[in-house]
């Protein structure tokens, strides 16, 4: 195979120009490759005139690469036909050029068009750590098709994170201690408010830090800044001469630090639950949660109806927090209604997407608890309306002409109508399971851990979120008994994999539960994953936030918050992490860092929030804004984390706004995303 490899080249300026001949002179598609041939011949003769100039930066090219295992191909999505992978190599330390160099992994997701603009979009994850290049052909392809529509998306994983973990190295520390991180889980939990899998972990970080610094790993280098300089390094080794940023949640504090360092080429900026410079977010994140539910409150205050149905709603909540306090009630399902559990329930619903269903039942939830009946929260928590309210029919109106598009298209139809026979075998398929475990002498929890570790696996899943890794990395940690099994299970799974995954466990003994959890213990340990983002979080708190963020003052603004039962856990939380930077760097960006970040209105910028968000709050998307020139913002109503994650009227908005950077966008759709709240005398489903 013929192979080209110029120094300070990349294919990715081939790549580009020949869309962009194509797209500028508005040929057929049949054209393209009489363009593509033009782009090469331009292309080969800058190359062989300026190769031995740029032979010295070799190293930090731009190298195609095979896309990790886990980065599946589906139906819809094939490697080398709709995405593509490849690292570019930076250096540890700018300032240090010569020095050592770490590779960054990133994918595309290639534009669904024939004809895709030449200015592509560079997704920025959240995080701080959560690198999201395994979610490439299936959550994010999801969600960034709207935008995949009109052009190419870039997606790489952060230094220190995901697939670019850098001198991030700590698998063996974290298995050899992991049973010692068990042990130590009950009292970390019950001295930071933590859930017990994320104790556990909380043991791991500092000896993961010790071992990193005996190693002489610089992890000062790992701050928003050098990721800033990183993006527009990635930039440069792909060829982009103009490229717009969509960061969400640390994204936009990294979208911001891009904006501030105005690179050349940079077109605009989408930034999607906004986390500004200058807000100590550590310590304040006890207000997101507070927030949120205001926010959901504000939109029941907003109909005549539910404002009077519900008129003290925040006094009547506080209440039931103290009330549950004394004293936890219990469903007929036997589901504990605690302080906690009901935290839990209002925050999730508040802010997970596919659940914001939920959203229209709270208030009345509320006003049951006051009264002593916990139904409402059972069958919130059981998930029994949730086909209800949230079951459509599928639909793939696509429009494709290329043959193979249309076959994928085609496929992924037929699919869809094959759904209702397949949930109505699901019955079946788990009878046919039981018996084959029966033959097999298999336990009904080993076949339960086997069919759940088939499910995690399945590219298509949309119910795998972000919080599924630490719910089972926790689940082990709680009680073994079927109620918390069957919870874990609706609340991460659907239709037929929920069916399968619940007619094993309403088959088995409470030896069998038993067996699962002490299982999924020796099993799993911890997720790598848990690990490596717990870690990253630390260290650029350390790094980006503190002494910015005070644990004192994280304790100190309890007392200023209207809901505690919604705040005064994160707050210890919050306390506990800002007070353990030891073997960490801390104050590494300096005050300049945290200044507001204005820009000079030639860059558009655009600034998406959630009512319901209790990761961002909105007041902090608000105080961007106007710190901003010339700047947009939109609010979108029952939305939680990541707008674009939530609705299609986010979806459209953002790529209107990419269309069309220096124009007003129209959001009026998101007028009718407002819940109709369900009133005290109206009957239950």
């Amino acid at each position: 195979m013929f192979r080209c490899s110029v120094a300070g080249s990349s294919i990715g300026t081939f790549w580009s120009k020949s869309r962009e001949i194509g797209s500028d002179t508005n040929v057929s598609a049949a054209s393209l490759g009489r363009n593509a041939v033009i782009a090469l011949t331009a292309f080969m003769a800058q190359v062989w005139a300026t190769g031995a100039a740029n032979a010295q930066t070799a190293s930090f090219r731009s190298e195609p690469v095979p896309c990790p295992e886990v980065i599946t191909q589906t139906v819809t999505e094939m490697e080398g036909e709709t995405f593509d992978c490849g690292i570019v190599r930076v250096p540890v330390d700018y300032d240090d050029p010569d020095g050592r160099r770490i590779e960054l992994m990133y994918g595309v997701l290639r534009s669904t068009s024939l004809s895709p603009a030449a200015d592509p979009i560079i997704y920025l994850h959240g995080g701080p750590g959560g690198g999201e290049l395994a979610s490439l052909t299936n959550t994010l392809a999801e969600r960034l098709a709207t935008l995949r529509n009109r052009r190419d998306i870039v997606v790489f994983d952060q230094r220190g994170s995901g697939f670019s973990p850098g001198e991030i190295e700590c698998n063996e520390v974290f298995a050899a201690n992991s049973d010692a991180a068990f042990a130590a889980a009950g009292e970390i939990a019950e001295a930071s408010g933590m859930n017990p899998g994320a104790a556990a972990v909380e043991y791991l970080i500092p000896l993961c830090a010790a071992h990193l610094n005996e190693q002489g790993v610089d992890l000062s280098q790992y701050n928003t800044i050098n990721n800033a300089r990183d993006v527009v390094r990635l930039a440069e080794e792909l060829g982009f001469d103009r490229f717009n940023i969509y960061g969400h949640s640390y994204g936009t504090r990294l979208g911001l630090e891009v904006l501030r360092q105005n690179p050349p080429g940079l077109r605009a900026v989408l930034l999607d639950s906004v986390l500004p410079t200058d807000v100590s977010w550590r310590e304040r994140l006890p207000e997101t949660n507070e927030e949120a539910f205001l926010g959901i409150y504000g939109m029941c205050l907003s109909d005549p109806t539910c404002a009077d149905a519900y008129p003290d709603l925040v006094d009547t909540l506080n209440s039931v927090f103290s009330a549950l306090s004394a004293q936890p009630l219990m469903t007929e399902a036997g589901l504990p209604v605690t302080a906690e559990t009901l935290e839990q329930l209002i925050l999730s619903s508040a802010n997970q997407a596919g659940g914001e269903w939920r959203v229209r039942y709270l208030p009345r939830m509320i006003r049951d608890l006051s009264q002593g009946n916990p139904a409402l929260f059972e069958a919130i928590s059981l998930m029994l309306y949730a086909e209800a309210e949230t079951a459509s029919p599928p639909a793939f109106q696509l429009e494709v002409s290329s043959v193979p598009a249309r076959l994928m298209r085609n496929r992924a139809n037929a699919l869809a109508s094959q759904s209702d026979e397949l949930r109505q075998s699901a019955e079946a398929l788990a009878t046919q399971a039981l018996d084959m475990a029966s033959e097999a002498e298999e336990s009904l929890a080993a076949l339960f851990l086997r069919t759940l570790s088939q499910l995690e696996n399945v590219p298509y899943s949309t119910t795998l979120n972000g919080s599924y890794t630490s719910d089972r990395v926790a689940l082990p940690l709680r009680p073994a008994t079927p109620i918390e099994l069957g919870q874990f299970v609706r609340r991460h799974f659907s239709e037929i994999d929920a069916e399968i995954l619940m007619s094993l466990v309403e088959q088995m003994t409470p030896d069998d539960i038993a067996e699962i959890f002490r299982r999924l213990r020796n099993l799993d340990r911890f997720s790598e994953q848990l690990h490596e983002l717990a870690f990253a979080l630390r260290m650029f708190t350390c790094n980006d936030s503190v002494p910015f963020n005070s644990a004192a003052r994280a304790l100190d603004r309890i007392a200023s918050y209207r809901i505690p039962g919604l705040t005064e856990r994160e707050a210890r939380t919050m306390a506990y992490e800002l007070g353990a930077c030891g073997g960490f760097p801390t104050g590494t960006l300096g005050e300049d860092f945290h200044a507001p970040v204005t820009g000079d209105g030639s860059i558009p910028v655009m600034l998406f929030t959630g009512t319901n968000d209790i990761q961002t709050a909105t007041s902090w998307a608000e105080q961007a804004a106007n710190n901003l020139v010339g700047s947009q913002f939109v609010r979108f109503p029952n939305t939680g984390h990541g707008a674009t994650l939530f609705s299609q009227c986010a979806r459209d908005v953002a790529a209107a706004f990419f269309d069309q950077p220096a124009a007003p966008v129209d959001p009026t759709c998101a007028l009718g995303l407002v819940p109709r709240f369900l009133l005290p005398d109206e009957l239950l489903p």
